[in-house]
């Protein structure tokens, strides 16, 4: 499976213990944390969703740069998870960094409730619980209109990130989450 994820969702949905759940079914892949990446800029780091000019760039950055590794890994028959917080624009953004390679891109968006993504978010070093609280109503709100590409799956229920890692694979397998088709080499 040389094929890239787009894992997203709001902070606390689970992403990254899904994409390390991904990772363990698997010979050659990836796991690009793309907050990891943000966390690269040193001096005049803006938060994600400040809303200057400054964080737009950063974010196009992040974006550049997840893609970036994403081709490259490829190129060496590696798959890639990416994990990070994609509303529509930047899964339009996404999509136009990573055309042209020659594989499969999927993208699964984690929406569990509210109250399990605060939950699981209290686990984290920097929970932030307003923030969560925000983005999840933008998700709730994108994904009821129909603008999150790809498959929305709800991991309220799922019992570990091992049953939620297999419930992604399943509609990807399924052609559920395709987000787009390049032409193999």
């Amino acid at each position: 499976m040389h094929q890239v994820i787009l894992l997203s969702g709001p902070a606390g949905a689970g992403k990254s213990a899904v994409a390390e759940a991904i990772c363990e079914r698997f010979d050659r892949m990836l796991h690009v944390e793309v907050d990891t990446l943000r966390h690269w800029v040193k001096a005049g780091y803006r938060h994600p969703w400040a809303g200057d000019r400054q964080t737009e760039e950063q974010r196009l950055l992040a974006t550049r740069n997840a893609s970036a590794i994403a081709r490259e890994s490829i190129a060496l028959r590696y798959a890639v998870v990416i994990d990070d917080v994609i509303p529509p624009d930047e899964a339009a953004r996404y999509r136009a960094t990573l055309a042209g390679i020659p594989s499969f891109v999927h993208m699964v968006t984690l929406l569990p409730s509210l109250d399990v993504t605060l939950a699981r978010d209290r686990g984290r070093a920097a929970s932030i619980p307003d923030r969560v609280r925000a983005l999840h109503a933008d998700f709730t709100r994108d994904a009821s209109r129909g603008a999150l590409p790809g498959y929305v799956l709800d991991s309220s229920d799922d019992a570990n990130a091992a049953l939620t890692a297999d419930r992604v694979l399943d509609a990807i397998a399924r052609g559920d989450a395709l987000l787009s088709v390049q032409p193999a080499e």
